[in-house]
């Protein structure tokens, strides 16, 4: 009877505050003990819990089968025989286990389609730079276009010659080539002076700062009967300043 006793205490778990005290650095040692058994029920939650052994009680405190309890709480127990020592540990939940993978799952789905709406919306961000990009290349085209029709209609006969305006570049720079054929109207190119010439360029040049506020200009005067440049002038934005061959206007 005494040897059931024992083996009953030593598999068993403390569930209030006994006589023994716990310290890992505890002493061996064997002990005399008055076991009583009473008959003792376990519930949980209302509910019998059936154990193969039976709960005692020792010096007013009961002791249960560890093991037992573990499972009834969901817990992993093991025993080390070398070291002498109770693990306890969490057991698996399943259904949690398969809830958590479910969940994991429907992340990475949800990730996918987030990963591929985002690409859809950096090709579509994309394809309108590129049109945004193309109707405003379009756009100072058609304007640069226009602005050249306009100066040929208001100079193309300055002085009473014949000149041709042409306009090319971008909107921070624009070149300007202004032709007159000089087999032709050489006497009366010759005629004119530098005031006349400064006069056309500085013209030309703020009509076409009024349109391309941003663009510095840079041009010539070109014989059309040779292809020599006969003048050069440029517009500096930044310091609003016209320069007819070298010298400011």
């Amino acid at each position: 009877m005494f040897k059931k006793q024992y083996l009953a205490i030593a598999s068993a778990l403390v569930l209030t505050v006994g006589l023994f005290p716990t310290s890992s650095s505890a002493s061996v040692a064997k002990k005399n003990l008055q076991v009583n058994y009473n008959n003792i029920k376990v519930l949980y939650n209302g509910n019998a819990v059936s154990t193969t052994v039976e709960p005692f009680i020792v010096n007013g405190t009961t002791y249960i089968p560890l093991r037992m309890m573990a499972g009834v709480f969901n817990k992993e127990v093991t025993w080390d025989g070398n070291s002498y020592t109770i693990n306890v540990k969490d057991q698996a939940d399943s259904q949690h286990a398969a809830e958590l993978a479910a969940r994991d799952a429907q992340i990475r789905t949800m990730q996918a389609k987030i990963d591929s709406l985002n690409k859809e919306i950096s090709d579509l961000e994309d394809d309108l730079d590129k049109k945004k990009n193309n109707n405003d290349d379009e756009d100072f085209d058609d304007r640069l276009n226009d602005l050249e029709k306009q100066l040929n209609k208001d100079y193309g006969d300055f002085e009473g010659l014949e000149w041709d305006i042409t306009l090319d570049g971008d909107e921070d720079e624009i070149e300007v080539e202004i032709e007159i054929d000089l087999d032709e109207y050489g006497d009366d190119f010759d005629d004119l002076d530098d005031s006349d010439f400064e006069s056309l360029v500085e013209d030309i040049v703020n009509d076409i700062w009024d349109e391309f506020d941003d663009a510095d200009v840079k041009g010539k005067i070109i014989d059309s009967d040779t292809g020599k440049k006969k003048y050069d002038f440029e517009g500096d934005v930044d310091s609003d300043k016209i320069f007819f061959d070298g010298s400011r206007i």
